[in-house]
């Protein structure tokens, strides 16, 4: 082909590429047009579905329940109007953002929130997981355990409650403020309303905190309750008396307020101490075992217990002695708690109380040198299982040992303290609850608890419970593991969340019931079988003995009226 033909065959050949070239920049400049602006690459349309964060978990658990407007039963993505997470400049946030949080710019390590530090599904408040305000599930707070902050024996709040209500538990807004929390069967389990905190245990008993003009009031439902002022100042320590009013009586005790972690603790204060030759007498081995008649003989509560409880056989030192006299103390309460409430007809279910076993008089026996040779020449062969009968305790060895030990160590810190005279320690301090030191702690008063796997579950006075964490949780609980309990009440070896305010005062009855052993002792010390005591008059203590405030059974009075308002106010909100 000649140069001639080559050039007219271009022509068509160069028209085409112009035609196609003109094609592509039309097309190209429509979509341009068509192109969202720039400044909003990322925000969803209101209709449009939202997309979930870059590799995001779930908030919560992988069985994770939507937020609601309540934040009743959730574990999951946030409460009120949430959105995808912000991932912005923070470590560690997992799950969709809490409220009104909207998709952004990729920071640090972030996974689906914003603004926050381990946030879990939440905005603005630290270890969220679920929605805002601290909450795992929502707003307000809502479907927990009773914590401390507005729990047991701590200052009310409404719209406070902790995280550990039961598997199936339902939380709602009640009309006039505050929250009721129902379990799975309808039955009310808390109410946080109107500076009132009610708790209603799976037995029936109930707990109620209120404050108001500066007076705490709590109720143990059966097991009475008690009325709380100021009454006494000393060197910048701030005193209360607690005024117990328990079947028709009155008991008043003096505690040591003081605070520990921006958080208000109350320390049982001793009206007097013995001289240090008394205390080192409880301290130390006696110089033979005895073996004492308690003389509960037929009353109803020794037999009904009799499956769980049983006396040691004899008596090494005063810690024993104690250990058996604070127990015993705290069924007797429970039994009586029992028969207010009409759960017993006081008929001796269980057969009389046998002699221990060879394994707890051997427990008994190895605790200390000086000991073990008393009891080798006290009970000899029996000791090592000659013609020993069977057990008759639930309350195995180990445990009982444990409250001895206890109690040897609070007698030791009250002779310290005797010696220090009125120089109580001021400002803060760890409460005996949180003390690395005391891990074992006798249950008072019923205690409606939840375990790590959700169940609730009871706990009774004389009860045995043993904390194994020091740092309390958001909601004022740590964990402890059952040591000894009874039928039908949270299994030995549960591990179950319990508020530090219940600890600290099953500490402060353990003392309080020490000291009046101690002075039992000091009554009957060369009699029945027990050794002669040295001097044995007291001393002033760390503040004067408070004298019973009489309206403390008229404040209950009040309080119950006041309770059955808030919970007709809560049924008309289920």
């Amino acid at each position: 082909m000649n140069s001639r033909n080559r050039g007219k065959n271009a022509v068509p050949t160069w028209t085409v590429l112009l035609v196609l070239v003109a094609a592509t920049a039309m097309a190209s400049a429509q979509k341009k047009e068509s192109a969202p602006h720039p400044s909003a690459p990322s925000r969803p349309a209101a209709s449009a579905p939202r997309p979930a964060a870059p590799a995001q978990h779930p908030g919560g658990n992988a069985a994770q329940r939507p937020g609601g407007p309540a934040g009743a039963n959730n574990r999951g993505p946030g409460g009120q109007a949430s959105r995808p997470g912000a991932p912005g400049n923070n470590a560690n946030n997992r799950g969709p953002g809490g409220q009104a949080s909207h998709p952004g710019t990729p920071g640090a390590n972030n996974r689906g929130g914003m603004n926050n530090t381990n946030n879990r599904g939440g905005t603005n408040a630290n270890n969220n997981r679920g929605g805002a305000n601290n909450n795992r599930g929502g707003v307000n707070n809502a479907n927990n355990r009773p914590g401390n902050a507005a729990g047991k024996g701590g200052p009310a709040g409404a719209n406070n409650a902790s995280h550990h209500q039961p598997a199936g538990s339902k939380t709602v807004a009640m009309k006039n403020g505050g929250t009721a929390t129902f379990r799975k069967n309808g039955q009310v389990r808390t109410i946080q309303a109107h500076g009132m905190t009610i708790n209603h245990g799976m037995h029936g008993n109930s707990h109620i905190v209120s404050t108001h003009n500066g007076r705490t009031v709590v109720s143990n439902g059966r097991y009475g309750g008690y009325s709380q002022r100021a009454y006494f100042n000393r060197g910048g320590r701030a005193y209360v008396q607690r005024t117990y009013y328990v079947g028709g009586h009155y008991y008043a005790y003096g505690y040591r307020s003081y605070y520990y972690g921006g958080y208000p603790y109350y320390g049982y204060a001793p009206a007097y101490y013995y001289g240090p030759a008394y205390y080192g007498w409880a301290y130390n081995p006696w110089p033979a075992p005895v073996a004492y008649g308690w003389g509960w003989g037929g009353s109803p509560w020794y037999g009904y217990y009799g499956g769980y409880f049983a006396p040691y056989p004899v008596y090494p030192t005063a810690a024993f002695w104690l250990a058996d006299y604070l127990i015993a103390a705290n069924l007797q309460a429970a039994y009586a708690a029992q028969q207010a409430a009409g759960d017993g007809n006081g008929e001796l279910i269980q057969p009389p109380l046998r002699p221990q076993s060879s394994d707890e008089v051997a427990s008994l026996w190895s605790s200390d040198p000086l000991v073990a040779a008393n009891l080798q020449v006290a009970y000899g062969a029996y000791m090592l299982g000659a013609g020993a009968p069977a057990a008759a305790s639930g309350m195995s060895p180990e445990v009982k040992q444990a409250i001895s030990d206890e109690v040897k160590n609070e007698i030791a810190a009250e002779k310290a303290a005797a010696a220090s005279g009125n120089n109580a320690p001021s400002g803060d301090q760890v409460p005996a609850a949180l003390d690395p030191k005391i891990r074992i702690f006798v249950v008072h008063a019923e205690e409606d608890l939840t375990t790590s796997d959700g169940t609730e579950c009871a706990l009774t006075a004389g009860d045995v419970i043993y904390r194994t964490t020091d740092k309390p949780d958001d909601d004022k609980m740590v964990d402890a593991t059952v040591k000894s309990s009874r039928k039908d009440e949270c299994a030995v070896g549960a591990t179950v969340a319990v508020p530090v305010d219940d600890l600290q005062e099953m500490h402060n009855q353990l003392r309080i019931q020490m000291d009046a052993g101690l002075k039992e002792l000091a009554d009957k010390q060369g009699k029945n079988g027990l050794p002669a005591a040295p001097d044995t008059k007291t001393l002033p203590g760390e503040a004067p003995a408070p004298t019973p405030d009489t309206n403390a059974a008229s404040d209950l009075q009040q309080q119950q009226k006041d309770a059955e308002q808030v919970e007709a106010e809560a049924k008309q909100s289920q």
